[in-house]
């Protein structure tokens, strides 16, 4: 009688547990539709200032930064896939599964993109999620290359993680942006001084170059395309073209320098 007893509240905690686990599973899944929802939503009023048909496109951007930044931080969302969501912005992760980027277009006017992207990074203990910000020290206006769609990360070395981005603000010009990000007190941040000397590295380009900057995750190089003004009529045309010789960035102890050809 006793083993039936014991039997039984061993069942009943397991059916809880189940039940527990397809809520949380099935919460996910609803809100995963609600993102894909919210930004449809917003593409379909993007150029909505804030007329009378309806919410204004910025009203209906900040519910799905909102929406998006409280739903990644919530209980087993670290290890749900956003397959939905996945495939209406742009999503990746770490080799390790610990940090994910979501990078969308929040203005498109021709060849004009603003970018915007979150984080979520889980440390085991508790998820974290934000605004992926990046840091700007400078005072050149380096934050013109801060509007970037994030598609690739590479595991640089334990909870280092390189990550690239790609943005265009027209004018004939995109730009590829390099970032080597950390995860300290409950956000994810961008080194200091380590891409030979600078905290990121900004690669600007004329489209109509098919250059870019490559990482190698065997030798832990990044390799780019040295690049002069172009001239035409011995005048300057605001563009630049490659030299013919290639940069290197190696990582060594948190940070990459550059190697003598």
């Amino acid at each position: 009688m006793k083993g039936n007893i014991i039997l039984y509240v061993t069942l009943f905690c397991l059916t809880l547990g189940c039940q527990s686990q397809n809520g949380d599973a099935s919460a996910l899944v609803e809100k995963d539709m609600q993102l894909v929802n919210i930004y449809k939503k917003y593409n379909e009023n993007r150029h909505d200032y804030g007329s009378q048909k309806g919410e204004a496109r910025d009203t209906i951007l900040n519910r799905f930064k909102e929406t998006l930044i409280k739903t990644l931080s919530s209980e087993k969302a670290a290890s749900y896939p956003f397959d939905s969501l996945s495939k209406t912005i742009k999503a990746i992760a770490s080799k390790d599964k610990r940090l994910r980027v979501f990078s969308w277009d929040e203005l498109n006017g021709g060849t004009r993109h603003i970018y915007n992207s979150a984080f979520q990074y889980d440390s085991g203990d508790k998820t974290y999620s934000g605004i992926l910000s990046l840091n700007d020290n400078s005072d050149e206006g380096i934050s013109h290359y801060t509007d970037v769609i994030h598609f690739e990360i590479e595991d640089v070395d334990k909870d280092l993680y390189l990550v690239k981005g790609y943005g265009t603000h027209g004018g004939g010009k995109d730009f590829y942006v390099y970032r080597l990000l950390s995860f300290k007190n409950g956000e994810v941040t961008d080194c200091s001084d380590c891409f030979d000397g600078e905290d990121r590295l900004v690669f600007v380009k004329s489209r109509g170059n098919k250059v870019s900057p490559k990482y190698n995750k065997d030798t832990k190089e990044i390799t780019y395309p040295e690049m002069k003004p172009s001239l035409h009529e011995g005048e300057e045309t605001g563009f630049e073209k490659p030299t013919g010789k290639i940069l290197k960035l190696k990582y060594k102890e948190g940070t990459f320098i550059k190697l003598d050809n």
